[in-house]
């Protein structure tokens, strides 16, 4: 008498297993190419619209705006209602008896090293989560133990203001909570060889994009800078990785970039090979870490305004 066989034998079951197993371990890498591939145009739609606000910015004020004021905003707090973001634009205090933007109590709270945020405010003029700032490759903001505010260096008076802390200024707590963060920020070029090196957002400048000596398209406007790991190992600042807010200054590049995102205070990327940026024009186009990376003299042509190197090198 026949009887029809119904299941699997476990040799059978074993090779459906591997089978499924081989197909996920080909599907798994495709899936994460498709990922990054999507967060490197999600990044690259960010720095566009920053550079369109700051593009719009100089169309209303006839000027972009400097890549720190006399009391240490950076330039994308002035680009704020130019990529719908005016809410957090009015609650910044500028005009603030305090000698730094940081000192002023609605902007940020007074430093005690607890990570208990005082409330009122409600929102702090430095606080808020605003999407276009965040790239979606960087590991998640809120676990930055501390945002440097500005970077100072050179001569006081000349390439920050006087009696402004010299070197990179941190936010230790609670403000290092409050902070907004930021994965972009604006170049402010070279302090050390002459205003030939310095960026679009330098110290008090008052840049068009029309002035730019060599050309908008060949200079560099805004880049990535990836969180790392913080060098300091004391209970105010704390350890673990460190990055930039959306109020800080604009960032030198005479510090180079960082390939392996382990470098803090320097532009750099979560993405494979590349760090992408915004230029003068308005344009966005990415380049080659390495690159960049073994040719100091090329990196920081791109950033200056006027050192007399024309190139738009890419990738």
């Amino acid at each position: 008498m026949y009887r029809s066989r119904k299941g699997f034998t476990l040799i059978e079951l074993l090779v459906v297993i591997a089978i499924i197993a081989v197909l996920v371990g080909l599907l798994v890498p495709a899936v994460q190419k498709v990922r990054e591939a999507a967060n490197r145009m999600s990044c690259q739609n960010n720095l566009k619209q920053i550079a369109l606000a700051m593009h719009n910015y100089e169309g209303s004020a006839g000027k972009l705006p400097a890549g720190m004021d006399q009391k240490l905003v950076g330039p994308m707090v002035y680009a704020l209602p130019f990529m719908e973001a005016d809410a957090n634009f009015k609650l910044f205090v500028f005009d603030t008896p305090k000698t730094w933007w940081y000192q002023e109590p609605l902007n940020r709270p007074a430093s005690t090293g607890t990570t208990s945020v005082p409330r009122p405010p409600v929102q702090y003029g430095s606080e808020g989560r605003i999407k276009t700032f965040i790239c979606p490759s960087s590991p998640n903001p809120d676990t930055w133990k501390t945002v440097w505010m500005a970077q100072d260096y050179g001569t006081a008076g000349v390439d920050y203001p006087i009696g402004a802390a010299t070197g990179h200024v941190f936010s230790s707590a609670p403000g290092s909570v409050v902070l907004g963060r930021s994965n972009y920020v604006a170049m402010a070029g070279d302090w050390r060889y002459g205003r030939a090196y310095h960026g679009i957002f330098y110290y008090a400048a008052q840049n068009k994009i029309s002035t730019i000596a060599d050309g908008s398209t060949n200079t560099l406007l805004a880049g990535e800078f990836p969180s790392a790991p913080s060098p300091f190992a004391d209970a105010v600042l704390g350890q673990g990785n460190c990055g930039p807010g959306w109020v800080s200054t604009a960032a030198y590049s005479a510090f180079g970039v960082t390939i392996d995102n382990k470098g803090w205070g320097v532009f750099g990327s979560h993405h494979s090979n590349q760090i992408n940026f915004a230029w003068g024009d308005g344009s966005v186009r990415p380049l080659n870490t390495g690159a960049m990376a073994s040719n100091f003299g090329l990196w920081a042509a791109l950033a200056g305004v006027e050192d007399g190197v024309v190139t738009g090198a890419a990738e």
